[in-house]
């Protein structure tokens, strides 16, 4: 497609089923993913005056605000817009004062929501806007963090990486309940409880020793449960559920792997939440009792 006057501008299908622009700036070649193509204007403007904007990775944390790294404080001050997943607490957004957008990542429409992600990047970064994608936890665990900076590459822009807390540690301490304890488990595994075909993933091989972590795991926890009864875990096997972990809202659940999945849907357990698995569950207070 022609460029009102400047350099021609031209769309090419990869073997790869992205979609090549090339633009009228060389500094502004990128990759886009073929549903972003159909968002961009039929004719695109003379190369602009201003820059390509910036993108910076950050990590929420598991809810609360005074969590936030002083990096991430410092993003979210700097920023033009901030694009935030549904799950990250309302305690983080309030502090943002520049435009504010949240993406509706519901079961089952998470793609559509991924793909809306990224062209609101992509526009603002055409603008030359400063942009902070800010995702709870830490972006590379279980965030696809990865992915978006593959995506923002092909974009042209290189983004800033920014760590959060680990909901995955911070929200079992927040629960009381210690991921390593000497003489009860001297290892931990983090497991999501959906792969990237929304089905339940491979879980590992019971050990009285070892602690599981789950994420995104609350809505398909009674299968959860149930593969691990199968895989030989005892249904006894102390289970522990927080749920907003950090938070004013925080709501913390105990059972076992044969109860737990009844008990969170009689307390209507929502995530954000962390499931625990392993004796470490209730460790601090039985020592008390001792």
């Amino acid at each position: 497609r022609g460029g009102g006057g400047g350099e021609p501008t031209t769309y090419v299908a990869s073997d790869s089923g992205l979609v090549e622009v090339g633009s009228f700036n060389a500094k502004r070649d990128f990759m886009v993913d073929e549903h972003l193509l159909a968002s961009l204007p039929d004719r695109l403007p003379a190369a602009p005056a201003a820059p390509l904007g910036s993108v910076a990775l950050v990590g929420a944390g598991p809810g609360d605000p005074d969590l936030l790294t002083v990096k991430a404080v410092k993003e979210l001050e700097a920023a033009d817009l901030v694009i935030a997943d549904r799950l990250v607490s309302k305690e983080i957004l309030d502090l943002v004062k520049c435009e504010l957008r949240v993406a509706q990542k519901h079961p089952g429409c998470a793609a559509q929501a991924q793909r809306e992600i990224y062209r609101w990047c992509f526009e603002a970064l055409m603008a030359g806007r400063r942009v902070v994608r800010l995702k709870i936890g830490d972006p590379f665990v279980f965030g696809r963090g990865g992915e978006e900076v593959v995506e923002f590459r092909r974009f042209g822009v290189e983004p800033t990486l920014v760590p959060g807390i680990s909901s995955a540690l911070a929200g079992p301490m927040a629960a009381m309940t210690p991921v390593t304890h000497r003489g009860v488990a001297n290892k931990v595994t983090f497991c999501t409880g959906m792969d990237r075909f929304e089905k339940t993933p491979s879980l590992p091989a019971f050990d009285k020793e070892q602690t599981l972590v789950l994420l995104m795991s609350v809505g398909r926890l009674r299968q959860i449960c149930e593969a691990m009864v199968d895989m030989g875990y005892p249904s006894d096997t102390p289970v522990g559920i927080c749920e907003r972990a950090t938070t004013p809202q925080q709501r913390d659940l105990a059972g076992t792997i044969g109860t737990i999945a009844d008990l969170a849907e009689e307390e209507k357990v929502r995530a954000p939440a962390i499931i625990v698995v392993g004796d470490v569950v209730g460790t601090l207070g039985r020592e008390l009792q001792d």
